[in-house]
């Protein structure tokens, strides 16, 4: 009997339905974000500190910390298109967990440790490589064991784990960089090991042929996801979706620090809020969206209330305390939306191409954070470093997106032109 034979008896046909899986197996599929979100807290929040000792340049500073972004661009994509071309022993997802997971977990370690500036960016790069590359399996591998009327749960229960790693790192570990800097980056790493050993533990995943004979082509890659209208208006909101908040908060540590005179624990009770409101609303968020099934008029919703809290932050934050709402009505605006967003996208794929659909979203979404962090640092600087000026950019992208959602016709009116991908 042939190898690929054998494969097929011992693995689920693709088409085959899905059935339920349990509560527990979501959440433990879902825990890898623990681990990752970890790591992009450090990248996000504990950085800028860090490289703050050795430049006062706030552009070279966005500069380092959109090294992540720059790897979206290629990295995010190669991988989940490669994930929904292979097949091994141990699926099509969990190689890619195994293999950079460890060197994830490596390299954040080794940078609170590093000298100099020069020594920083390699290791930097690297680190988000794999981050980038580990982040681009989770959703597609809830996809994969995860059937559709559970896929709102499993994205809450995702949104869940981050906000369980924001508010732990923000709440009780950030603050432990004044008795020593690399205690956020020792336990993130330590997380991601945890987290990704629970992953390969627990998940379970459906056979689907492999397509060896295709071939990755970076510059020709959007034409398989941009053949309809629909494609490329999700393409345009994940574009100006950053600017909601994710350009912004690459400085707010340093607004934190220079402009509120906050020390680390003090910001990090603050940003705990954010991530406190993940938590408490997620999983009935979940629950709501997936009982009332509004996609669009949600994300719609969302997209016009994430106004007030751009208002708030640019014109009425001044304290820890407001800082702290700020981060709560933003976190708030921002899960509402990623919420019904994904599972929104997610109807516009097949099981064949949603690995590749999501993985361009994310290599769109770095193309906006590598071009307009690095430039909000200048416009920071040029500015005398005001560190709220990323905010502006809010307004324009929940215009744009609202306008966009708008174009979207339903997904069972262009089903059939979506093809097996």
């Amino acid at each position: 009997m042939s190898e690929t034979n054998s494969k097929t008896e011992t693995c689920e046909p693709v088409s085959k339905p899905l059935l339920p899986v349990s509560f527990f197996y979501i959440l433990a599929l879902a825990m890898l974000s623990v681990g990752t979100a970890s790591v992009s807290f450090c990248s996000n929040q504990v950085l800028p500190l860090t490289l703050k000792k050795f430049t006062d340049s706030t552009a070279l500073i966005g500069f380092v910390v959109a090294l992540q972004a720059l790897n979206q661009l290629w990295v995010t994509p190669y991988a989940a298109w490669k994930s929904d071309r292979i097949w091994t022993r141990f699926g099509r997802r969990k190689p890619l967990v195994l293999i950079v997971t460890p060197l994830l977990a490596i390299t954040i370690m080794l940078v609170p440790h590093c000298s100099a500036l020069w020594m920083i960016i390699p290791w930097v790069f690297i680190l988000q490589m794999a981050e980038d590359a580990d982040q681009a399996v989770l959703m597609p591998s809830i996809c994969d064991s995860v059937p559709d009327k559970q896929r709102p749960l499993g994205t809450a229960m995702w949104q869940v784990a981050v906000g369980i790693s924001g508010f732990l790192m923000a709440r009780y570990v950030l603050g432990l960089m004044d008795r020593s800097e690399h205690w956020p980056y020792t336990i993130s790493g330590i997380a991601v090991l945890v987290t990704g050993a629970i992953f390969l533990f627990v998940m379970r995943e459906r056979y689907v042929p492999p397509r060896p004979q295709d071939r990755f082509r970076l510059f020709s890659y959007g034409k398989e996801v941009l053949r309809i209208r629909e494609h490329k208006l999700i393409y345009v909101i994940f574009f100006f979706q950053p600017l909601f908040y994710l350009i912004a908060i690459a400085y707010f540590p340093l607004l934190g620090r220079d402009a509120m005179h906050l020390k680390p624990a003090e910001y990090g009770w603050a940003f705990s809020w954010g991530a406190g409101t993940t938590l408490l609303t997620s999983i009935p968020l979940g629950w709501l969206f997936n009982r009332f099934r509004h996609r669009r008029a949600f994300c719609i919703g969302a997209c016009a209330y994430v106004i007030l809290p751009i208002t708030f932050g640019l014109f009425f934050m001044h304290t820890a305390r407001d800082m702290a709402i700020f981060f709560a009505a933003q976190i708030l605006a921002f899960n509402v939306f990623r919420l019904n967003f994904m599972p929104y996208v997610m109807e516009y794929t097949t099981h064949k191409n949603v690995g590749t659909i999501l993985g361009f979203t994310t290599a769109v979404n770095g193309l906006v954070r590598f071009t307009l962090v690095p430039l909000a640092g200048v416009l920071v600087d040029i500015f005398g470093k005001n560190y709220k000026l990323p905010l502006y950019g809010g307004y324009l992208g929940a215009v744009v997106c609202i306008i966009a959602l708008l174009m979207m016709r339903p997904p069972e009116k262009v089903k059939h032109l979506i093809g097996n991908g």
